[in-house]
C-alpha cells in the first residue's frame, strides 16, 4: 500500500495533458492540405521536368528521379499521418511526419530544378 505524495507541488492532471500540444485531429487537417500542397508542387515539377526537356540539351535535370522519389515520400507521410489511428502514433510523431510531408513535398519541385547544364 503506498501513500500518496503530498510533497508535490504539480497536480496530477496538469503533468498528464499539455495545453499547447496540438490535438490529433488539428494535425490531420494539417497532413490533408499537404496533400493538396502536394497536388500543387506536382504540376510544378512537371512544368519544370518539360521546360528542362523541350529547351537546351532536351534532358532533363539528373536529379529529377530523386525529386520523384522526395514527392512519393512526401505523399506516404501525409497520408500516414493521416490515416493512422489516433493510437498508432504519438502527437509528437504524427507532427513530425507532418512537417516531412511539407519539407519532402517542397523539395522535389527545388531538386527537379536543379540542371547542371
Amino acid at each position: 500500500m503506498t501513500a500518496p505524495d503530498t510533497t508535490s507541488r504539480v497536480a496530477p492532471a496538469t503533468v498528464a495533458t499539455d495545453r499547447f500540444t496540438p490535438s490529433t485531429s488539428a494535425i490531420r487537417v494539417f497532413a490533408a492540405l499537404g496533400l493538396l500542397l502536394l497536388a500543387v508542387t506536382s504540376v510544378l515539377f512537371v512544368t519544370i521536368v518539360l521546360r528542362q526537356a523541350y529547351s537546351g540539351d532536351g534532358a532533363s535535370g539528373p536529379l529529377v528521379d530523386v525529386a520523384q522519389l522526395a514527392m512519393a515520400l512526401s505523399a506516404i507521410a501525409g497520408l500516414s499521418a493521416l490515416c493512422l489511428p489516433g493510437t498508432a502514433m504519438s502527437p509528437a510523431a504524427r507532427r513530425g511526419t507532418v512537417w516531412a510531408q511539407y519539407v519532402l513535398a517542397v523539395g522535389g519541385p527545388m531538386l527537379a530544378a536543379v540542371d547542371f547544364a
